[in-house]
């Protein structure tokens, strides 16, 4: 018999764990461990508070070749025993990368693209299902406010439209009324082809000017067009000033002049291109009511 075989038995007759008879002694439960396995050996000092523990001689104690019953039941075993060993922890994967904690098999949300909790994962599912909510909102609310915009368009285009096919039959009114009265005071109707081709023309022609096309911009650029006049030179005296002031006059007489001039040509031209002009229009228009009436469907 071993001196820690001798031990083993004397904690064992006590009743006693390695854990108690460490507490006991203060020392811990891994030394006496050891003891019991014959890794190492008590202090004297300890062998005394043993002998006192267990009421027996150092002597007994330290006594290998006396008789001992070493079939003991051990309390260490016992108490294995009551209480099963605990099942260990899940695996570690790996750490959250949003909120940092261990990731095992119980909370494991997601491992791509990166590892990610239960809990971490729902709360990135929820902002992503707000996040579409959100676009898909803010692309109805665009939706609507573009509808709303061709809506406005094709109102005003709509009352434009309106508005000059009203001038247009009044300048016609008016021609068709002039040229009746003309035909009545020489009582020829040779003027009836000339009527029928000026009335179309006359309502072509301001059709066009209050309506938004190639016509307009034609006649109105004719109107802008200047007359670059030379510069003036002049001495500072009353003579001076006062040919100054009349060359002034006068070059602004010609610019009107010109201006008069151009616009005519302006005005025939457009005379000339409306009639031609004219249907394209509207075929044009026809097409957008009927895009427009079929939106609104």
């Amino acid at each position: 018999m071993t001196l820690g075989q001798k031990l083993a038995g004397y904690r064992k007759l006590a009743g006693l764990t390695q854990q108690q008879l460490g507490e006991h002694l203060n020392i811990s439960a891994q030394a006496i461990s050891k003891w019991e396995k014959d890794l190492s050996e008590p202090a004297l000092a300890t062998l005394r508070s043993l002998a006192e523990l267990y009421k027996v001689s150092v002597d007994e104690l330290l006594d290998l070749n006396a008789g001992f019953d070493v079939n003991v039941p051990d309390p260490d075993e016992e108490e294995k025993e009551a209480d099963p060993p605990k099942e260990s922890a899940p695996a570690t994967i790996g750490f959250c990368k949003a909120c940092g904690i261990s990731v095992s098999e119980e909370n494991m949300g997601t491992t791509t693209p990166v590892v990610l909790c239960k809990n971490c994962l729902a709360e990135k599912e929820h902002q992503q299902k707000a996040a579409a909510l959100a676009a898909q909102k803010k692309r109805e609310q665009e939706e609507r406010a573009r509808k709303l915009k061709e809506e406005s368009n094709r109102r005003k285009r709509r009352n434009h439209r309106t508005l000059a096919f009203c001038i247009a039959g009044l300048a016609a009114a008016v021609f068709l009324g002039l040229m009746i009265a003309a035909m009545v005071s020489s009582f020829s109707g040779g003027l009836v082809p000339v009527t029928v081709v000026g009335l179309y023309i006359v309502f072509a022609f301001v059709f066009c000017m209050f309506y938004e096309c190639i016509v307009q911009d034609v006649v109105f650029d004719w109107f802008d067009k200047s007359l670059h006049l030379p510069g003036l030179i002049f001495t500072f005296d009353l003579d001076g000033f006062i040919w100054l002031i009349g060359m002034k006059i006068l070059f602004w007489f010609i610019g009107f002049l010109f201006g008069i001039v151009t616009g005519i040509i302006g005005i025939i031209v457009g005379l000339i291109c409306a009639p031609f002009v004219f249907p394209f229009l509207m075929r044009k228009e026809a097409r957008g009511i009927a895009a427009g009436e079929a939106l609104e469907d």
